[in-house]
């Protein structure tokens, strides 16, 4: 993994210093560097204060990509309060409005 590259990326982007993005996360710049060079990797709650000030998904900090859109099949198919025949039906609703859209 290459955490460092992409926090290192993401700060310049938003034109921060190490040491202005140090002081929003309450750790020290050298903290900032050695992340960054991939010399120390950020403990768990410092990767969510990193996404939180980055305004990037910890996905993205830890590979690079911004995560896969959410499949809406998979969140119909977890909904414990639907019957089988009523997910069913709401999935082929799904695949026709995607088909639709695909085709406009």
């Amino acid at each position: 993994m290459h955490i460092g590259r992409h926090i290192r990326a993401r700060r310049r982007a938003l034109n921060l210093t190490q040491e202005e993005l140090a002081r929003e996360l309450s750790v020290s710049p050298q903290n900032i560097s050695a992340i960054e060079t991939e010399h120390s990797v950020p403990s768990l709650e410092l990767l969510v204060g990193l996404h939180r000030v980055l305004g990037v998904s910890t996905d993205y900090l830890l590979t690079g990509r911004d995560p896969a859109p959410v499949d809406i099949s998979g969140a119909v198919r977890s909904q414990p309060n639907l019957s089988p025949a009523a997910k069913r039906s709401i999935i082929l609703i799904i695949n026709e409005l995607s088909n639709r859209s695909a085709d406009s």
